[in-house]
């Protein structure tokens, strides 16, 4: 592991990147994973971890990404709403 450290500090001081943790990677990689949809139970295996509350501690959606979240959840429950409603509407005036 030694090698790809020092590879990945001499690459960061040549290239005058602010440093950070190959590891901080991961949580970039799961954060954006998480934020794409994949679900929590896929992206758990695809980190090799066995329980979702490990997942969690990697992916940190955004509070945009909250926000487009809970847009996406009203829209579906109006659209299921009206198509309750709807249905309800037809079959009254079936009777």
């Amino acid at each position: 592991m030694l090698k790809v450290n020092n590879a990945h500090t001499g690459a960061l001081k040549r290239s005058k990147v602010p440093y950070f943790r190959l590891y901080d990677l991961r949580h970039t990689w799961a954060t954006r994973a998480a934020m794409s949809a994949i679900d929590l139970v896929t992206l758990a295996a695809l980190l090799g971890h066995s329980r979702i509350q490990m997942v969690l501690r990697y992916a940190h959606p955004t509070e945009q990404h909250q926000t487009e979240a809970m847009k996406r959840l009203e829209q579906f429950n109006a659209q299921r709403q009206i198509a309750e409603f709807e249905e309800k509407s037809l079959q009254i005036s079936l009777q």
